[in-house]
């Protein structure tokens, strides 16, 4: 008896460490919006969750590509990409060149320091990534000249460019009735720990 009521408090002390440590309802509701339609292209949006690197980080400019997650720690599945400002200021990121994950260090909008471990709520502008596919696929199949318009092998890698895009769409539309690629980035301005 004691070990059955010892396994069900497991059980629920579990669970409850699970929804806790999940992101916001409101932000999944919302990324699956933002996956679906365009309406949002160059907007604010507000978003939570866990911010992590995974498969190591570059800075391009003053810029670091992170991803978004529900749940903290997670190393797959991020629910939205971010680009932050690199740095120790206030709304910054800064991730050394080698690093764990407990070595990130995100800055709110008051300039406090935090771990990958803090629910973050972000504020930024969505930019769809590939949101005139359909025009690029066009111009390809156009044969658009370029100094690699004569090179064979070059007309070959063209090609299996060219079927490879259109077979992501044809997957896209099979899967959910919609051709378009829906990929997004945000670009953080500010960090709130609520």
């Amino acid at each position: 008896m004691k070990i059955k009521n010892l396994l069900i408090a497991i059980g629920l002390c579990t669970s409850l460490f699970f929804i806790t440590s999940c992101g916001d309802s409101a932000t999944k509701k919302f990324v699956k919006e933002l996956n679906t339609s365009y309406t949002n292209d160059g907007k604010e949006v507000e978003l939570t969750g866990y911010i992590f690197t995974f498969h190591g980080a570059m800075v391009w400019g003053d810029l670091v590509k992170v991803g978004l997650y529900n749940v903290a720690g997670q190393t797959d599945g991020a629910i939205a990409t971010l680009k932050i400002k690199f740095g120790k200021e206030a709304n910054q990121i800064f991730i050394p060149e080698k690093y764990h994950g407990n070595e990130i260090e995100i800055y709110d909008n008051t300039g406090k320091k935090h771990g990958y471990l803090q629910k973050i709520t972000v504020k930024g502008i969505v930019h769809y990534t590939n949101k005139n596919w359909k025009e690029k696929l066009e111009q390809e199949k156009e044969g658009k000249k370029d100094m690699f318009s004569n090179n064979p092998a070059m007309q070959k890698v063209r090609e299996k460019s060219l079927n490879q895009a259109e077979e992501a769409a044809q997957e896209r539309e099979k899967k959910t009735g919609d051709p378009n690629d829906y990929s997004f980035e945000v670009l953080v301005s500010e960090m709130l720990v609520k």
